[in-house]
């Protein structure tokens, strides 16, 4: 059976404030994985918890929560990876064409990564990347269990 726990016990755990999540849920920058039920009380898992706690890691870091929140899924599937979550801006060049000579320029394919502390360097040190934010995953997870009272 799965443990459940409320909006502020997450909150808590994750350290921004109940509002802070609600405002998350309601902009579609936060999504647990209960779904709400008309006239109760939405219910919060472990892994809510800690894709919280990073969002909220990022949010201090400075990126903008809609950017972070299109790479927030691989937390729920990182099982086996690295314990850092980094997110990379990557530009690249692209050349308008006969076909279409509007299309010349830059263009961002900022990406999430779940690495080992290692490919950190390769990340950072790649010619196209210009930014870069990381989140340790294991403090953050350790944090939750923590104030959860998860062993």
């Amino acid at each position: 059976m799965t443990t459940e726990f409320t909006i502020q016990q997450i909150a808590d755990a994750a350290e921004v404030t109940r509002y802070q999540v609600e405002a998350w849920i309601s902009r579609g920058h936060f999504k647990p994985e209960n779904p709400v039920e008309n006239g109760k009380a939405r219910k919060f898992t472990y892994e809510d918890a800690v894709v919280l706690g990073a969002l909220a890691a990022f949010n201090r870091l400075g990126p903008a929560p809609t950017v972070v929140a299109m790479h927030m899924a691989q937390l729920r599937f990182r099982a086996g990876r690295g314990s850092l979550f980094v997110i990379a801006s990557e530009r690249r060049a692209v050349t308008a064409t006969e076909t279409d000579p509007g299309n010349g320029g830059e263009i961002d394919l900022t990406s999430g990564h779940i690495v080992d502390h290692e490919e950190v360097i390769r990340l950072v040190t790649a010619p196209q990347v210009d930014a870069v934010a990381a989140v340790d995953i294991d403090q953050i997870e350790q944090r939750v269990r923590t104030s959860l009272g998860v062993a």
